[in-house]
């Protein structure tokens, strides 16, 4: 177990200093990472013990903290102080927002996400504020201005399958009606260009 003495924290075993521990070990405090017997008040990171990877400040396995961390197999979703394999979304760290897929990011994720700032255009696992375009989702055809879905955007907008009409950020399957793009004015029907309408 753990006990005090002027000097710090240290893991004893039968009644006396095990300098030859390292792990987590735990007092009336909380759990904390030992390091050659000793708490290391300098670590901050992730540990595994085990089967299970915590996340230690400064010593301490903070089973509060939410957020993300990296270790030497990558970035990861920690809830309650654990990697969350279950977690799929956005998260961020210092380096940006990122799509996470089981738990870690998803660099081949390319689509939309929310987080609790709204919808973004996501392109190799991170937030692409240069994309400008559609994108689509569970819920249709988006408009992405900067990165983000545009929903003030109405007008005409292109994809891989044709020119369409936007209404506050969405593909409008209702409008049928003159619409116009750099190109001129064209006539849409079901939100689509009608190609055949003279």
């Amino acid at each position: 177990g753990m006990a005090s003495n002027e000097y710090g924290w240290w893991y004893v075993t039968d009644g006396e200093i095990d300098d030859s521990y390292t792990g987590i070990a735990e007092n009336e405090y909380g759990r904390w990472y030992m390091q050659d017997g000793v708490v290391n008040m300098d670590y901050t990171g992730m540990l595994c013990d085990g089967a299970e990877w915590y996340y230690v400040q400064g010593g301490y396995v903070n089973d509060a903290y939410t957020g993300m961390a990296c270790n030497e197999y990558g970035w990861w979703y920690i809830s309650n102080g654990t990697i969350d394999f279950t977690y799929n979304g956005m998260a961020a760290n210092e380096y940006g927002w990122w799509y996470v897929s089981n738990g870690t990011i998803d660099f081949d994720y390319t689509g939309l996400a929310a987080n609790e700032y709204g919808w973004w255009y996501v392109s190799n696992g991170t937030i692409d504020f240069s994309y400008t375009g559609m994108a689509a989702n569970d819920y249709g055809w988006w408009y992405v201005s900067n990165g983000a879905i545009d929903f003030n955007y109405t007008g005409m907008a292109v994809n891989d399958y044709g020119w369409w009409y936007m209404t506050n950020g969405a593909l409008d399957w209702n409008y049928t009606g003159m619409a116009v793009n750099d190109y001129g004015w064209w006539y849409m029907t079901n939100g689509a260009l009608d190609w055949n309408y003279t």
